[in-house]
């Protein structure tokens, strides 16, 4: 029992970041929806997309290979020495490929992505994007040291303060690049802050205490394998958001991705539901899959009921969430469910498909996103124009029920993390269904009463998983309470 109660107070450890910014971020919305038109949230929108992407073309893997072998370094280097190879690589590759392009092709990639020739617009993007990237490999250390407190400080901080600046941006000003260039600068004075505070950690002693500056990549061979391998999956995911909220803008209009992007709301609220649990999860399986493979199984199924219950709460608040955004937004209300079919089911996909990097496959994880993505987009192209934005939240919603298809099929072959296959599918099933439901109707009443239908079927078939649930929390915050 202490060992359930032990992942049950990592998870909720590792929340506390991602419900803060699930808070502000929320706050943020409710603002901003108000202050800027669709237009301009649009292109604000897009500029965080289009960032994100870049992070991972930038960050050549590196990212993804340091959370793979952080507790087994490459050659005989130290966890300080690794960490100070990846933070001087991606420094040096983004810095070098910003310049080239914001003196030489600046204008015309801004114009591309933003409809905006300026090639200062290209030089804060590269900015901002090297900051978020020097912030994810310093968050990183702490998330993989289990520095539980230093992780979430430095994620509300990170996250608090790119919200903060864009309630502030937009009280005063109304221009796009304005408002980004705010976002970039309060960017880099955070990066100077924990470059400063986390200088020990990256500061590249070797097993003998000896500082080694010189990046000798000897030993690095699988590693930058790995690498090589996680970039393009990472960059493909982020890029399956990006090409639906570019064909959004170029189809239709930026107008109409501000208001497809409002639903980005919906999103970040059930990723603050994901985000501490796959934070620890991640660790925890690549340290314990030899010897905690039935509790890895057993959490499969708890947290399939664990989500049909959230999306269920979901759901029924959508008209009250509604009510704090701008009327110019609401538009989104028919579709805005359908857009949480990719991350919920990414959420469930932290305990299925994890076999693939334990078995060093990484290039499966390539095959299966790039699938997802060109689904996404040639259902886009097929959709837009007759449904508008409703043909591009059904071309998001399959693409993600694609790409958790293939990377579970993929993810068991290699390592047995689920129990029941079939009542795993039963499971997923009454998930889609839920998110579907209020798009078919508008009538609340209607989806009540079938989202109430599919919560019993889900307690029938899963009720000896529920029954442990709620008897696991009850244990857990009574202990919690006890402790105070």
């Amino acid at each position: 029992m202490n060992s359930n109660l032990n992942l049950v107070s990592g998870i909720a450890k590792y929340s506390v970041s991602t419900w803060m910014n699930l808070f502000l971020g929320f706050f943020s919305v409710i603002i901003t929806t108000r202050l800027l038109s669709p237009e301009i949230y649009g292109l604000v929108s897009l500029f965080f997309s289009a960032t994100s992407v870049m992070i991972y073309m930038l960050s050549l893997g590196l990212d993804g290979a340091l959370i793979r072998f952080y507790n087994d370094p490459p050659g005989s280097d130290t966890r300080n020495q690794l960490l100070y190879k990846n933070l001087v690589l991606t420094a040096s590759v983004s810095f070098f490929v910003g310049v080239v392009f914001a003196i030489f092709i600046g204008r015309s990639v801004s114009n591309f992505v933003f409809g905006i020739p300026s090639r200062l617009l290209i030089g804060v993007l590269f900015i901002y994007t090297f900051c978020q990237l020097s912030l994810r490999m310093l968050n990183i250390s702490f998330r993989m040291s289990f520095q539980t407190r230093k992780y979430t400080v430095q994620n509300i901080l990170s996250n608090s303060l790119s919200r903060i600046l864009l309630i502030f941006a937009a009280f005063f000003t109304a221009s796009f690049v304005g408002i980004v260039s705010i976002l970039s600068i309060g960017m880099l004075l955070v990066l100077f802050v924990y470059l400063y505070f986390q200088k020990k950690e990256f500061y590249p002693k070797d097993i003998n205490g000896h500082a080694r500056f010189s990046i000798n990549l000897k030993g690095y061979g699988e590693y930058f394998r790995f690498a090589l391998f996680c970039a393009p999956t990472y960059i493909i995911t982020y890029l399956n958001t990006y090409v639906n909220q570019q064909l959004i803008s170029s189809v239709i209009s930026h107008y109409a991705l501000g208001i497809f992007s409002s639903t980005a709301m919906f999103v970040h609220i059930f990723s603050a539901i994901k985000g501490g649990f796959s934070t620890y999860w991640s660790a925890f399986v690549y340290k314990n899959y030899i010897t905690e493979q039935k509790k890895i199984t057993r959490v499969h199924d708890y947290l399939i009921v664990l989500t049909i219950a959230i999306l269920s709460i979901f759901v029924f608040s959508r008209d009250l969430i509604y009510l704090v955004i701008g009327t110019d937004f609401h538009h989104s209300k028919s579709f805005f469910s359908l857009l949480l079919i990719l991350p919920t089911l990414s959420f469930i996909m932290e305990t299925t498909d994890k076999g693939i990097a334990l078995a060093k496959k990484n290039q499966i994880n390539l095959i299966t996103h790039i699938v997802s993505v060109f689904a996404n987009i040639g259902l886009c192209l097929l959709l837009i124009k007759p449904l508008g934005l409703m043909g591009a939240a059904i071309a998001n919603a399959v693409s993600g029920i694609i790409l958790y298809s293939l990377n579970t099929y993929w993810g068991q072959k290699y390592y047995h993390s689920i129990k029941s296959y079939r009542k795993s599918i039963v499971g997923i099933i009454l998930m889609i269904l839920i998110l579907v439901i209020p798009s078919i109707t508008l009538n609340m009443i209607y989806i009540v009463c079938s989202v109430l239908l599919l919560d019993l079927i889900t307690l029938l078939a899963y009720k000896k998983e529920a029954y442990y649930i709620i008897k696991r929390f009850t244990v857990f915050f009574k202990t919690r309470k006890n402790n105070k």
